[in-house]
């Protein structure tokens, strides 16, 4: 579980990464009609999760190992610390 905890939250930083690098990150933050994504998208903890919660639902449907869906709540921190 702590491998799996470790690899998600890299990954998720590295996503996260690689959105602000391209730009995608802020056009979403301008130009979002909702302002729930707007905030969504400006707050790296809130990403961090959500990002994180995506990997492991599509990790989870992958493999069929429901254990995945509780690593988002401890991989989030070090996402963010990541960050």
């Amino acid at each position: 579980t702590l491998y799996q905890i470790i690899t998600i939250a890299l990954f998720a930083a590295f996503t996260i990464l690689f959105i602000e690098k391209i730009g995608l990150r802020d056009k979403i933050i301008e130009k979002s009609f909702l302002a729930v994504i707007s905030k969504l998208f400006s707050c790296d903890f809130c990403l961090s999760f959500w990002i994180n919660l995506a990997i492991c639902v599509v990790l989870a449907l992958i493999t069929s190992n429901l254990q995945l869906l509780v690593v988002p709540f401890m991989s989030t921190p070090l996402t963010r610390y990541l960050l």
